[in-house]
């Protein structure tokens, strides 16, 4: 059980990385920098994801809030769980001892099947909410990266910010008419020789 939640927390410790390879603008085409059409250089610049990972405060925190809530899951768990351990505990020696009756071994096995639903109940509920919690975290982490590069971005002018490190290459932030998503598919799709349709027509729908 306990090693369940520390994957948990150790997984999100290591998941946040991701969002600097994966930061995503919107999608909606404008016009390119009249700068950029003339063929004049973008101000472009890269930071090392790594480092901001280990040294952005806001994160330091979401970590410490993630890692308590995780020392707490396992206490209340402990303490749910306690007194049906102990139930099932006693319920084994009993069994086992040479007192018990058939019909009483089958009871005894009847309630430690009941007990170990439900503390896998219990488990998994917990692990429900270490999982949302780690999500809501993900997702202010993604919201406040966005937001923080894109002013330091716009602060020292420049056209776009790139991430190099072990959390993977990416575009932190890019103006959105650095775009050139649709312009670079007509081109390809203009230098794009059709393949003839060589199917027999007796085998054509």
């Amino acid at each position: 059980m306990n090693e369940k939640i520390t994957v948990t927390a150790v997984v999100f410790l290591a998941l946040w990385s991701s969002f600097l390879t994966y930061q995503f603008f919107g999608s909606g085409q404008v016009e390119m920098p009249e700068s950029l059409r003339k063929g004049e250089k973008a101000v472009v610049a890269f930071i090392h994801g790594d480092s901001i990972q280990a040294n952005w405060e806001f994160i330091a925190d979401r970590e410490k809030a993630m890692f308590i809530a995780v020392q707490q899951a396992q206490l209340s768990m402990e303490r749910k769980s306690r007194p049906l351990q102990e139930e099932a505990q006693e319920l084994i020696e009993y069994a086992n001892g040479p007192k018990a009756t058939n019909d009483e071994v089958m009871m005894a096995q009847n309630r430690l099947v009941e007990i170990e639903n439900a503390l896998g109940q219990m488990q998994s509920q917990q692990q429900t909410e270490l999982m949302q919690m780690e999500s809501t975290i993900q997702s202010e982490i993604s919201v406040k990266l966005s937001s923080e590069v894109a002013a330091f971005a716009h602060e020292s002018e420049l056209d776009m910010v790139l991430n190099w490190g072990r959390s993977g290459e990416g575009v932190l932030f890019g103006q959105t008419g650095f775009d050139v998503t649709v312009p670079l598919l007509e081109f390809m799709n203009d230098r794009y020789e059709t393949v003839p349709d060589t199917t027999p027509l007796e085998n054509k729908p």
